[in-house]
């Protein structure tokens, strides 16, 4: 549910800026739960080394009802940061999009990029397929974002397929002629892989100028890990409660 003028309305997915986001020329960087939760992982990382700023969140009348509580503060799931001195907005979520919002929450990351005139948008996940979780792989939208990902080792994608809003994103980004590049690791179940997340941070950091320390990340790892599962736990629960009172929102 979105709120205009202070009342509920109905709308699609959207990107809402509690504080005006003013970078120049910005690069994005979309970590949402999938495969080992690289994603999520990997951009909560980058938001706590960087101390960046709460500056919006994703809204949608398809996401379930619930918000996240970090240090006694509660917070949307879908949320937005950036950092000034980096040059950098992160998008993180800490639930997976619903099948029914992917598609609208995608063309919102989009069109919210190009009005904002952010450089090239960078995804950050996982493929479910085994392999040393050391090799991080990646596709691109344009031949310089292509090269960028190579000059950095990440091994290039050339035949495959993927899904979610990271596939959207990037068919809908090649399709608008916008840079858009997914970084992935190998992940061979469906645990947390903090490894994987470990090693897709080193090639972003590659690829920006920014030295992440992901031994911190890997240090970490325990606490955060069942951060992760207690927070997808009681999401999936409190989704099923409120399937429960018959509202159409999962119908």
């Amino acid at each position: 549910m979105l709120f205009k003028d202070g009342q509920p309305s109905e709308g699609m997915a959207k990107i809402v800026e509690v504080t005006p986001v003013r970078l120049k020329n910005p690069v994005l960087i979309e970590g949402f739960p999938g495969v080992g939760m690289v994603g999520t992982i990997a951009a909560t990382h980058i938001v706590k080394e960087l101390n960046m700023e709460l500056v919006g969140y994703i809204d949608s009348d398809k996401f379930p009802p619930f918000c996240s509580i970090h240090n006694g503060t509660p917070l949307p799931p879908a949320r937005l940061y950036q950092s000034k001195k980096h040059n950098l907005i992160v998008l993180l979520s800490e639930f997976v999009i619903p099948l029914g919002a992917v598609n609208e929450v995608t063309h919102e990351i989009i069109s919210w990029s190009e009005d904002r005139k952010v450089r090239a948008v960078f995804s950050l996940g996982g493929i479910g397929i085994g392999g040393s979780e050391k090799k991080v792989f990646g596709v691109a939208t344009t031949s310089e974002l292509k090269s960028s990902l190579e000059k950095s080792g990440v091994t290039i994608i050339n035949e495959g397929v993927t899904t979610g809003v990271t596939g959207l994103l990037l068919s809908n980004a090649f399709l608008r002629k916008f840079p858009a590049a997914s970084i992935l690791t190998t992940s061979k179940d469906v645990n947390v892989n903090l490894i994987g997340a470990a090693n897709v941070l080193e090639k972003l950091g590659k690829i920006l100028g920014i030295s992440f320390n992901a031994k911190t990340l890997e240090m970490e790892g325990i606490e955060l890990e069942n951060r992760i599962k207690d927070l997808l736990k009681n999401t999936e629960t409190a989704k099923k409660k409120y399937e429960e009172i018959e509202s159409p929102m999962y119908r």
